[in-house]
């Protein structure tokens, strides 16, 4: 397998456009060098990506976290180093990171958001609770004109951060529980002993 070295560190390099199911490689250093499609959950020790990176499950990097272009991810995310983004980011769940984040377009976190300091150059949004040690940067965009929509954090619930740039907009936590629908589904019930299927309809 080719290899590559980055910050004194041996990176192996995966050529793959799309792995069906999980990524489990947590003693290695990886490096993809095109577009990745995981259909699985993603845990590595190291990751630095030359395009574009899809998630459809967890991703977990135990140190640093470096994408070329844009990062979408399903499930959470955790990465216990640093984190760069040079476009945009989706987390469909929960992120944490343990050190500072850059993401270079928009941000948009499904959950809540833990982190030790982050810089986003556009628009921030996270549903959960938004809690950062150290100073938040939000809408610092160089390469083009912004305005108040794109200099915002929009969050659940603003726990902690120190914000030197930006708006903050706080839209309450979502407690609400999630009605499940049942209709056509068919379910298995217990009476006096005995097993019955039914469909609901």
């Amino acid at each position: 397998m080719n290899t590559k070295i980055f910050y004194g560190i041996e990176f192996k390099v995966y050529s793959e456009t799309k792995i069906e199911g999980d990524f489990i490689k947590e003693n290695e250093a990886v490096y993809f060098e095109n577009d990745v499609e995981i259909t699985g959950n993603l845990k590595v020790k190291y990751l630095k990506t030359k395009e574009s990176i899809k998630v459809s499950g967890s991703y977990e990097v135990e140190k640093f976290d470096e994408v070329g272009k844009w990062q979408e991810v399903g499930g959470w995310q955790k990465v216990g180093g640093s984190q760069e983004v040079d476009e945009w980011q989706k987390v469909g769940g929960s992120q944490e990171v343990g050190k500072w984040q850059e993401v270079g377009g928009s941000q948009e976190v499904g959950g809540n958001l833990i982190a030790e300091s982050s810089k986003v150059s556009l628009f921030s949004i996270v549903k959960g609770k938004y809690e950062v040690a150290g100073k938040v940067f939000i809408g610092v965009c160089e390469w083009r004109k912004t305005d108040e929509s794109e200099e915002t954090l929009t969050c659940g619930k603003f726990i902690s951060g120190e914000i030197k740039y930006g708006k903050l907009k706080e839209i309450g936590l979502d407690d609400k529980p999630q009605e499940i629908n049942f209709s056509g589904k068919e379910i298995e019930i217990k009476i006096d002993g005995k097993n019955y299927k039914a469909i609901i309809k």
